[in-house]
């Protein structure tokens, strides 16, 4: 970690905020490129309470948890969050955005990147190395086997591909070391970033003003600076950075705007009708992808589907209904132990493997878990409140709701699935409350990316469009998200900005 005195100044060629997977990522690269490099972290490798309760902030609209529940301060950033039990530790499921989710929607005013998605392969390639993940392929046809095929006459309207899964310690680790090991980068956890301040003409980020614990205030003066702190404190920081009332790069007034979630639905459930049933739908459990990497088939809306109903991308996966056996009564599914099912997902609804279930515990059905786009909406927005944090930094206060463009999607994606599930013979559909859980944790789209600044925060280099050396990394640049994790996304992209900073050189 670096040393620092109070009232200080540091300088250096790039400055990046924050130490979660973007930041890593665009260090690790800007550091192997020459570059001298400070990454300010306002956690540190433990946990830290207070730290943390620089996260609260406000939140109105919808029910939402809440802004200090849903992200973490500590390096590693969110994966300090990951809860996936998988073999080699603790992980998340990995898979790209599809091609469809870069184009422009007609339904969708806001819709479209300003870059395809043949612009990022080979930014998700790279990012898929980086991840600790299998090869770049994530449709059915590249990871089934014997006795674990892809349903294949399921509906027109949805296809088999798979999730991957990747542990924490394996994207974030390797970074670490690198990032410790090099002598041309300065790690400075518990730096926690309170505003950025510009030049007299308005133009450049001259330099971030830097508290650390016991009241110590210096700064970091850079040629570059780069914030990398995630989807709310991107925004907070733009919003309270500058001398103007509006914050930087806000002069259109994008900056907090389009915020958006990745919620779920689990209102659907399939009965299994027999054994047969079971064995049919083995690929979308957990399994190891060709020795490789473990992975989890899932359903997918077909572009087709999408460009002709008109729903937003969705994702169906299976979690079982597991209970005890009953004594004296038979189960067409049979005890869990005679299947490889034993190490599926606990039911609880996350993706904790089970190697131990209770002797003579049964599979009934599977739980449909559905994991939805949000549509990107100007008043779903983050903006600050009046009140003020530990370090005076006005809080966060997020204004979230799930609009009737999101229901209306939602309602057609559960009439698909339900259908296809019915259709195929696999069992019986049930259909419980649709109470929607809009926790996934998947904060995106403050800071949004489009090639007008009247339409966005950033140009699609990253780069604040009002100022010539600051760009921002991470899912709040996303115009819109898809259904998918961000993750390995935040990655591609961040590799992406790293080749245009080194070519600055």
């Amino acid at each position: 970690m670096g040393a620092h005195g109070a009232g200080g100044t540091l300088e250096t060629d790039v400055c990046i905020v924050g130490a979660g997977p973007a930041g890593l990522v665009v260090a690790t690269a800007l550091a192997a490129g020459g570059y001298d490099v400070i990454v300010l972290e306002s956690g540190s490798r433990e946990s830290d309470e207070t730290i943390q309760g620089l996260n609260d902030g406000e939140t109105s609209g919808d029910p939402y948890v809440g802004l200090r529940e849903t992200r973490y301060r500590q390096l590693g950033g969110a994966t300090s969050m990951w809860n996936t039990r998988i073999p080699g530790g603790v992980g998340a499921k990995y898979t790209p955005l599809d091609p469809i989710d870069f184009t422009q929607r007609v339904a969708d005013p806001l819709s479209g990147w300003p870059m395809t998605y043949e612009d990022l392969e080979p930014f998700y390639r790279r990012a898929q190395t980086i991840c600790g993940l299998g090869s770049f392929a994530y449709h059915a046809a590249d990871w089934h086997g014997k006795g674990r095929e892809p349903l294949t006459t399921v509906a027109p309207e949805l296809e088999s591909r798979v999730y991957q899964f990747g542990t924490r310690a394996s994207l974030v680790e390797p970074m670490l070391r690198a990032l410790h090991g090099a002598s041309n980068v300065r790690l400075h956890a518990q730096a926690t970033v309170q505003r950025l301040e510009v030049n007299a003409a308005g133009r450049r980020v001259s330099r971030a003003h830097v508290a650390s614990p016991g009241g110590r205030l210096w700064h970091v003066a850079a040629s570059q600076f780069v914030l990398a702190a995630g989807a709310i404190e991107n925004a907070r920081l733009l919003l309270c950075s500058g001398t103007g009332p509006h914050g930087l790069g806000n002069g259109t007034g994008w900056v907090g705007r389009c915020f958006m979630e990745h919620p779920r639905d689990r209102s659907i459930v399939l009965r299994i009708a027999s054994r047969r049933a079971l064995e049919r739908l083995l690929f979308y459990d957990v399994h190891d992808g060709a020795g490789i990497v473990p992975v989890v088939g899932r359903l997918a809306l077909s572009e087709q589907t999408m460009r002709g109903d008109g729903v937003l991308n969705a994702s169906a996966t299976l979690l079982p209904l597991i209970r005890p056996a009953v004594r004296g009564a038979r189960s067409v599914i049979g005890p869990l132990a005679r299947f490889p099912v034993v190490e599926r997902w606990l039911p609880r609804g996350g993706h904790g493997w089970s190697r131990h279930p209770a002797p003579g515990a049964v599979v009934s059905g599977f739980s449909v878990l559905l994991n939805l786009e949000q549509a990107p909406d100007p008043e779903n927005r983050l903006t600050l409140s009046s009140r003020r944090d530990a370090l005076d930094v006005p809080r966060a206060a997020l204004h979230w709701r799930w609009r009737p463009r999101d229901e209306a999607s939602r309602q057609r994606v559960r009439a698909i699935v339900s259908s296809a599930l019915e259709r195929s013979g696999l069992g019986s559909i049930e259909r419980g409350s649709a109470v929607l859980d809009p926790n996934a944790h998947h904060h995106a789209g403050t800071t949004r990316m489009h090639a007008d600044p009247a339409f966005g925060v950033v140009d699609s280099d990253a780069r604040v469009h009002e100022l010539d050396n600051l760009h921002l990394a991470g899912a709040s640049v996303f115009p819109t998200s898809g259904f998918a994790n961000p993750v390995l996304t935040i990655a591609a992209l961040a590799l992406r900005l790293s080749d245009r900073l080194l070519a600055m050189r």
